[in-house]
């Protein structure tokens, strides 16, 4: 019955943290002091819930169970009041002045009758150009009751979306949008792939009848073209642009519009300042990219190409210093190496699992070794308890049921420094000593101090479950900071610096 009490109450925790976590989206629209209290208390549910899981097999410093709760408040709270204030930093007009609203997975445009409600809206200039910024749900007013609660069960579950927009002279409508699997066989992109997918569920497309185009097989392998003017899709998908949407890693999971005034593209998630300018960022270089000729033919502009091509999109230039003086030069890494950019949420959430993943094996990964090598100190025990083992723990799995059975074990006592200490040391079945017998332990010089039968193979069996923790940690923090070019891209550039 214990074993099942901890799983209970942690996943009985999770429900009540998601539950406030839905009433803090609840309360956003009514309260921003109401949204952040229920914030809050979410992050502080989920940190108790997670530490109570803890404490069933390690010893939680009492530290922990209110200094790990108070500092995701704290961050939670940070986060909040940075998402609310970002727009006022850059001078945001509050209404939009150009570009198009959603409404039910459609672009329209301002005039609209009926466009859905927005969370949030943002427009301002950046380095010559308009951006526009809006962050809205699925859950419409203009709906029968019976959809308004299955909207708001879709909305806490996620379905809060956001449009970045870049003001451009009229143009006639045209969508780019990237294929799953569109690299196969030769690479497997599975997280890609869902990134593809899940930005699929805000695609806001023209609201306007659209036919498909065909440029080249490369180009149509890796992408879906639909446009309401083949000749401006020709003329406008010359081989630069082509080039850079098969190449840039923000084309390859982003779908992108240009219809009238706008050139748009959408996320799944909210509007946050990391978003804004970083989407923005590519839809300039975009602009950019599309010949003069374009804009002079289709929309009578000579004006906009000069804008455009004199706008620094360089990374640091575009961003700044928004990200702080870790994550500015980290995304500057990853930008390079063709690396999707890390939100503050993404970059803390990385390093605190990747860091528990390490402690957890490093500790006994450091103890094996030791005792493998002989560097851990050797006491003399006093047997007092003595334990076959054998039992038997199961679990069902998708396989099955998988058993593992205890190893046999002593307790015992042993002098140190002037003080008598107790430890448990795992020992061969076969070679169990009678109680009160003197045997000859190692123990683990890190936390947790385990004792091992001197010779036995249990601290290499202990080695390798270490690492089952250690190495993916260690893994995911390189993959964060140090990432490394996607093979793909390697050889791409190897070519072009062929050529």
């Amino acid at each position: 019955m214990d074993e099942l009490v901890v799983p209970g109450y942690f996943f009985g925790g999770c429900a009540l943290a998601f539950l406030l976590l839905w009433t803090a989206a609840w309360a956003e629209r009514r309260s921003a002091v109401l949204a952040a209290v229920f914030h809050v208390l979410s992050g502080i549910t989920v940190s108790l819930a997670t530490l109570y899981w803890f404490s069933a097999s390690l010893t939680v410093p009492p530290l922990a169970w209110y200094g790990v709760p108070l500092v995701v408040a704290a961050l939670l709270a940070w986060r909040g009041w940075r998402s609310q204030h970002w727009a006022k930093r850059v001078d945001s007009s509050g209404e939009p002045s150009f570009g198009f609203l959603p409404r039910q997975g459609l672009a329209v445009p301002r005039d609209h009758p009926d466009p859905w409600p927005s969370r949030a809206t943002v427009e301002f200039t950046h380095h010559g150009h308009r951006l526009l910024g809006i962050e809205y749900s699925t859950e419409s007013p203009y709906r029968d009751e019976n959809f308004r609660r299955k909207s708001k069960l879709a909305e806490a579950l996620g379905s809060i979306c956001s449009v970045v927009e870049l003001r451009v002279p009229n143009v006639p409508a045209l969508t780019i949008s990237p294929k799953i699997k569109a690299f196969a066989p030769g690479h497997f992109t599975p997280l890609e792939d869902m990134r593809i997918t899940r930005n699929q569920f805000s695609w806001l497309r023209p609201d306007t009848t659209l036919h498909e185009f065909e440029t080249d097989p490369e180009f149509d392998r890796r992408f879906s073209v639909y446009t309401s003017d083949p000749e401006f899709a020709r003329e406008m998908l010359t081989g630069e642009v082509r080039e850079l949407l098969l190449n840039d890693r923000f084309f390859r999971v982003h779908q992108v519009a240009f219809r009238e005034d706008a050139i748009w593209t959408t996320d799944t998630g909210g509007l946050t300042e990391d978003r804004m300018f970083d989407n923005s960022r590519k839809l300039a270089m975009l602009a950019a990219a599309v010949p003069s000729a374009i804009w002079e033919k289709w929309a009578n502009d000579r004006q906009f190409r000069s804008v455009a091509t004199s706008a620094d999109t360089a990374y640091d230039a575009w961003i700044g210093k928004r990200g702080g003086f870790v994550r500015t030069p980290l995304n500057h890494r990853r930008d390079a190496r063709d690396r999707q950019p890390v939100t503050s949420v993404s970059l803390t959430a990385r390093t605190l699992i990747a860091l528990a993943m390490i402690i957890i094996g490093a500790a006994p990964a450091g103890n094996s070794i030791a005792v493998l090598t002989r560097l851990a100190p050797q006491v003399q025990v006093t047997v007092t308890r003595v334990s076959e083992g054998g039992t038997r723990h199961c679990v069902t799995t998708s396989g099955g049921m998988s058993c593992t059975a205890d190893r046999a074990e002593i307790d015992g006592t042993y002098e140190q420094d002037g003080s008598t200490r107790e430890i448990t040391a795992d020992w061969n079945k076969s070679e169990l000593p009678a109680p009160g017998t003197v045997v000859e332990v190692a123990v683990g010089p890190f936390w947790g101090h385990p004792g091992y039968q001197v010779g036995s193979a249990f601290s290499a069996v202990d080695l390798l479950g270490s690492l089952i923790w250690l190495v993916p940690g260690l893994l995911l923090l390189k993959r964060t900071y140090l990432p490394s070019v996607p093979r793909r891209v390697k050889k791409r550039r190897e070519t072009l610096a062929k050529v």
